[in-house]
């Protein structure tokens, strides 16, 4: 019994080192580092292409703590007009559509830390609170227009 133990433990303990050298194997020749000829400095290229492939989320340093809701898709009924909302362009639409922020209910629900968490990310500092984007986004989410709104509606206010 213990001699069959005692094989059992050895088959492991090489069946864990050769797991250990293939899988080492393998994900250095998925991600290899290229070294330049001239200096011995780390290429860039490696840390582009694995962040052109994460979600949008991970590119940065933010806190996820505080990170809003965010969906997939849009609902099937369509996206929102984010531009309604006072300090939101047609590229801060963008980014807040890729991020997974479509609709007024989302922004209705922020926090202040989440309106922050979405400052950080998306290098607009104070924006949205000053903005008060969360507040906006209740009136608009009841069917109801803010004074912002209906300039944009009338063409009074260029988003672009």
């Amino acid at each position: 019994m213990l001699e069959t133990a005692s094989l059992i433990v050895i088959n492991l303990v090489i069946a864990g080192i050769i797991g250990f050298i293939l899988g080492y194997l393998v994900g250095k020749n998925n991600f290899p580092k290229i070294q330049s000829i001239h200096n011995d400095r780390v290429d860039d290229s490696r840390d582009d292409r694995i962040k052109s492939t994460l979600n949008p989320i991970f590119r940065k340093n933010s806190n996820l703590d505080y990170k809003p809701l965010i969906l997939t898709t849009p609902k099937p009924t369509g996206k929102d007009p984010l531009t309604k909302i006072k300090g939101i362009n047609s590229k801060i639409e963008i980014d807040l559509n890729n991020l997974g922020i479509y609709h007024f209910e989302q922004i209705s629900r922020w926090s202040n830390k989440n309106s922050e968490w979405i400052e950080e990310f998306l290098l607009l500092p104070g924006i949205a609170r000053n903005n008060q984007w969360a507040e906006q986004a209740k009136i608009l989410t009841l069917g109801k227009d803010t004074p912002y709104s209906l300039q944009v509606e009338n063409g009074e206010v260029e988003v672009d």
